[in-house]
Formats: C-alpha cells, structure tokens, sequence
C-alpha cells in the first residue's frame, strides 16, 4: 500500500494521474474487488482505508438490521466495506458531487454489487441546488462541503453546482426502508442532516456514526450553536453520544460522554487556518461519533 501511494504521487507530479483510465485489485475483508482509477479518481481507496469502520461494520450491521444509509458517500469507501462484509446487505446512499456518483455507479457495476441505490443529490433541508466547495480542487475531494465559510479559501479551492433533496422528497420517489445503521460524513453539514432523519431516528432507532467538527478554542459561534443542536436532537431522540476510538475497540468507552462534540483534545486548538493544520496531526477519531439508542 504504501508503494502505491509513492507512486501515485510520482505519477501526480508528472501530471500522468488524471489522465489515466485503470483498474488496480484490493483485497477486502478476504474479497477480491477491482478498483477504477478514473483521471485521479479512486485514489482514496488505496490511500485512506480507514480500518477502525472494518471493526464497526462487522459488529454493528447484524446488531441493527435494517437499511445501511450512507449520507455523504464520496467514491463508495464505506460502500465496499459493508458490501464485502455483508453482500445482500441493502444500501441507500446520498451524494451531491456528479463526479463521485458516476465513479461510484462504475464501481458498483465493475464489481457486481446488487441492493445498492444512489441518491444523486445531497440530503437537505431543501429542495433546489447549491454550491459545493471542493477545498483542494480536485474532482473527487472527501472535504467538499456545502458550507461556504467553513474552512478559508485555499489556492486551488473551487465550486460546483449540485443538487439537493429533502427526506421527504426522497422517500416520494423512492420508500426507504427501516433504517438499521446510519453513516453520515458530510463536512459540517450534520445537523441538516440528523434534523431531516429526526422522525426515522424516533421511528426506527437505528445506529448512526457521525462525524462532527470540532468548535476550536476559543470556539466558533456558529459551529457551537450548530453542535447545540445537534446534542438537543440527541436528547429528543434517546441517543446515547459515544466517541469512536479507532487504535483499540472502536465501540468502547461504553458512555455516554455528555457534552462531547467540544472535545478536551481540541480545546486548546486555535480556529481558522492554523487550526486546520494542528489539527492534522491528531487522529480523526476524535471528530467521530456513535449515537446509540437508549432502548431498541
């Protein structure tokens, strides 16, 4: 793996990557999967396999059956772990960015995955378009958010116009299932999210693993207030907050951490740029959480 990503970067510098069309394997909880590699596109396959969701996936799914609803999908990362793990396991995915879906539609027709349905729109609070913001420029960006102001401007930092989509007109076009695992990853996002899933949430208590962006110390008014709310819908809904950790048992402390999404880690961290950057060197799995029901 790590040669891969070597040559990756070599064949990025030399300006080869993005106009390349290849397939490279990836072996998967013990499946063998053939990954695109479409002008830049799939890199994070290779580079970003996050393993700790491996661990998660594999205890979670058969605890809460149900659909896998994955709101942010990106280029299918978590699609293929829950697919390799639990092939016939039903998976409803959101997705604003055209790029990604169409590489995700290859992915899923080069591998042969069935119960699987993509949203081609990103989950809201309303119908219409919006602006998505691919802070590193690249086609396929894992940070590409829908909050303008979230992160500041980089050099290469660009906009593309997607759609968007209420539950409820998602539902009309297409019922959605009893929801049994709940992933969202939508780069600030979250709280649009968790307010248009609240009703499943009460109706289906299904698991949901979120990640929530840090507020900064000292903190950023708006990410707070967002974080806020977030904690209320958990109240409203019985959910039980649980910070993942990712270098041991993803799913242990079992506790509740209260009022968590400030966490102690960060709370030194200045905001803005700078804060961005420290950030980088300070594992992940403290932005990631588990909202577990209170009774099932």
């Amino acid at each position: 793996m790590m040669f891969l990503r070597y040559a990756f970067r070599a064949f990025d510098r030399l300006g080869l990557l993005k106009r390349m069309v290849f397939e490279l394997p990836l072996r998967l909880s013990g499946k063998r999967l053939l990954i695109p590699m479409v002008r830049g596109v799939g890199e994070g396959h290779l580079v970003s396999p996050e393993p700790f969701m491996d661990l998660l996936i594999a205890k979670l799914v058969p605890l809460f059956p149900g659909v896998f609803l994955d709101v942010g999908v990106n280029i299918g990362q978590t699609l293929i772990k829950v697919k390799c793990a639990f092939p016939d396991q039903e998976y409803v995915g959101f997705e604003p960015n055209a790029t990604c879906v169409d590489y995700v539609r290859r992915l899923v027709g080069r591998n042969g995955l069935t119960s699987v349905r993509l949203v081609p729109a990103g989950l809201a609070d309303r119908d219409g378009s919006a602006s998505l913001v691919l802070p590193s420029g690249d086609a396929d960006d894992s940070s590409a958010t829908l909050l303008k102001d979230l992160r500041e401007p980089g050099a290469g930092q660009r906009e593309v116009t997607v759609d968007l989509i209420t539950w409820t007109a998602a539902e009309r076009a297409q019922p959605i299932g009893t929801l049994g695992v709940v992933k969202i990853d939508v780069e600030g996002s979250e709280l649009f999210v968790l307010q248009q899933l609240e009703p499943r949430l009460r109706q289906d208590r299904p698991i949901t693993i979120v990640e929530v962006l840090p507020t900064y110390e000292p903190p950023d008014p708006e990410r707070a207030a967002r974080n806020a709310l977030i904690e209320a819908i958990c109240q409203r809904c019985d959910l039980r907050i649980h910070r993942i950790h990712k270098k041991q048992d993803p799913l242990l402390p079992k506790r509740s951490l209260g009022s968590v999404f400030i966490p102690p880690a960060l709370e030194r961290c200045p905001a803005g740029a700078a804060g961005e950057r420290r950030l980088k060197s300070w594992p992940r799995s403290v932005e990631r959480y588990i909202l577990a029901p209170g009774t099932r």
